[in-house]
């Protein structure tokens, strides 16, 4: 009896330190808002404010964020939008994964949005990877 409950704490403990030790790739990156944000960011944020594109706001020992802005659209063009964000960490890598929609309904309320991501330490990775809707793809505009 006792052999059982030394078996049965040991597989609980197993298992909790696994679960405690996984990070989900939902949970590497998270998404703020403009008043997160501080002045100098807020300020790089505005500066971009009529351009598309994939940005990153990175100062040393701050906090770094992901921009993705689709604020553009020629009449005519399929407009833009984020659907999906999603990021991990392999081999010190940064990896974020965009999956980027279109629409021709410009009144659609998924459009003309400024998307915000909070990064993870830039001490847990050495680089960063972004693919959009599959394809490698670079940022547009770094801000310091």
């Amino acid at each position: 009896m006792k052999f059982r409950k030394t078996i049965c704490s040991i597989l609980l403990l197993i298992i909790v330190c696994l679960c405690g030790c996984t990070t989900s790739p939902d949970h590497v990156i998270k998404e703020v808002n403009i008043q997160k944000l501080n002045k100098k960011a807020q300020t790089f944020v505005q500066t971009i404010n009529d351009r598309n594109g994939l940005f990153l706001y990175s100062l040393i020992n701050e906090d770094q964020f992901l921009i993705v802005k689709y604020s553009t659209v020629v009449q005519g063009d399929e407009a833009k939008y984020l659907s999906n964000i999603t990021a991990e960490i392999a081999d010190r890598i940064l990896i974020i994964n965009i999956e980027e929609m279109g629409t021709d309904k410009y009144d659609d309320d998924r459009l003309n949005k400024t998307r915000i991501f909070q990064l993870p330490n830039e001490k847990d990775y050495d680089n960063i990877q972004i693919f959009k809707n599959g394809e490698e793809t670079m940022i547009d505009s770094v801000g310091v």
